[in-house]
């Protein structure tokens, strides 16, 4: 049973590996096998001088043997060197299977798929003259205008537009182990740097830019249907499908949350101008359908003092919001006038719900009916008064947060 068992984890982790895209590699250290990996990478740079392709690629063999994978040259490099003997359809398929990795997280990582890519134990003359000719969109465009099949131009076309804002990572990390000494066995990094991931755009709810993107790739693919290129289409189209809908359902909340707060309250504050001669300052606060609003009620002809009234919701939708209310005004006389009235409200502007904290507002211009039983002046100067039914008309603006 324990051995079925050891066999099974066995089994697993083979399965991971070759998900991972994880290369089993020997311990590298500066060994006389690195010294000889290095001495023919010194070779390959005098071949790809003298323009010897033959020389070039029984170079590159070599290394790609050795037994030490992309420590001995990683495919970074071997972009460039396709590159830079002119093999554009080499180039693009390099190119497209390290960025499928890339955006799949298929790399082997510390603890688990990783979208950093490993890189070369070397720092030598051969990297250095290869980093001149690493220009992503240089490439593209090369590969575009050059000889390459229709189908590889076509889709590097493509890629002019979609990876325009992501280049290569052209520098090296340098580790350090407890001794302080550089170690060149592990380095592991991001291939590409840049905007994201590549989706043809630097504003990330450029949802138009990515409907037309994909109406070409899919055009792409029903025009070259065995097309290597098509797993990386269908994984980029499913990565970036699911970021823009999340992004457009998260603008669309934003933008249109308001339908989620009607008769819901909030808080704000209005002025009003009476027809006639006088004003009124309120607060006002609002748990769902139920109103309260406080504030200094000013009239030439009536009674000054400090208004309270109370309200229940009607209707609301994104334009309008009317209620019923009653109504006092505080004042220091004995009899304190009553009534009620209707208030309706126009919004001619909504906020959208802020990103940092989840609030929004919106201004209002408001028209206001009252109708009140209560005391007026008849002398101002020794202030008699006399009760009298009035009906009063207001227009003002208001300001509230949700």
């Amino acid at each position: 049973m324990r051995i079925c068992l050891l066999f099974v984890l066995l089994l697993n982790v083979i399965v991971f590996a070759n998900d991972c895209n994880i290369r089993l590699l020997p311990a590298f250290t500066d060994s006389p096998e690195k010294q000889t990996l290095a001495n023919v990478r010194d070779s390959l740079l005098s071949a790809l001088q003298a323009q010897d392709s033959s020389e070039v690629f029984r170079y590159v063999s070599v290394l790609k043997n050795s037994g030490y994978g992309e420590r001995a040259l990683d495919n970074y490099e071997l972009i460039q060197i396709y590159f830079w003997m002119n093999q554009y359809d080499s180039t693009l398929v390099t190119l497209v299977r390290e960025h499928y990795h890339f955006i799949n997280k298929s790399y082997e990582g510390v603890w688990d798929c990783s979208a950093d890519a490993p890189f070369s134990a070397f720092e030598d003359e051969l990297l250095d003259s290869l980093r001149v000719r690493a220009n992503l969109q240089r490439q593209l465009k090369l590969i575009f205008e050059g000889s390459a099949k229709q189908e590889y131009r076509d889709f590097a076309n493509l890629l002019i537009v979609i990876l325009k804002d992501l280049g290569y990572n052209n520098t090296r990390m340098q580790y350090y182990g407890l001794d302080n000494e550089i170690k060149r066995n592990s380095i592991q990094q991001s291939r590409f740097r840049g905007y994201g991931r590549g989706n043809g755009s630097s504003d990330k709810n450029d949802t138009l830019s990515f409907d037309s993107l994909k109406e070409k790739l899919i055009a792409f693919q029903n025009k070259y249907p065995e097309s290597e290129f098509n797993l990386w289409i269908n994984l980029w189209i499913t990565q970036q499908l699911e970021q823009i809908e999340a992004s457009r359902d998260y603008e669309y909340e934003r933008k249109y949350y308001y339908k989620e707060f009607y008769y819901t309250g909030g808080i704000g504050g209005e002025f009003f101008h009476a027809i006639g001669s006088g004003y009124q300052i309120n607060g006002v606060v609002q748990i769902q359908r139920f109103i309260l609003g406080f504030g200094y009620w000013k009239h030439d002809n009536l009674c000054n003092g400090y208004v309270v009234y109370m309200g229940l919701e009607a209707y609301e939708s994104r334009y309008i919001k009317t209620f019923p209310f009653v109504m006092t005004v505080v004042n220091k006389f004995e009899h304190n006038p009553l009534g009620g009235g209707l208030q309706f409200e126009f919004r001619p502007w909504i906020s959208e719900l802020g990103r940092e904290v989840p609030i929004g507002s919106y201004l209002t211009i408001n028209v206001r009916y009252e109708l009140l039983y209560g005391s007026e002046y008849i002398n101002r100067q020794d202030e008699e008064t006399k009760k009298k039914l009035r009906n009063l008309f207001h227009l003002g603006v208001g300001f509230h947060i949700w």
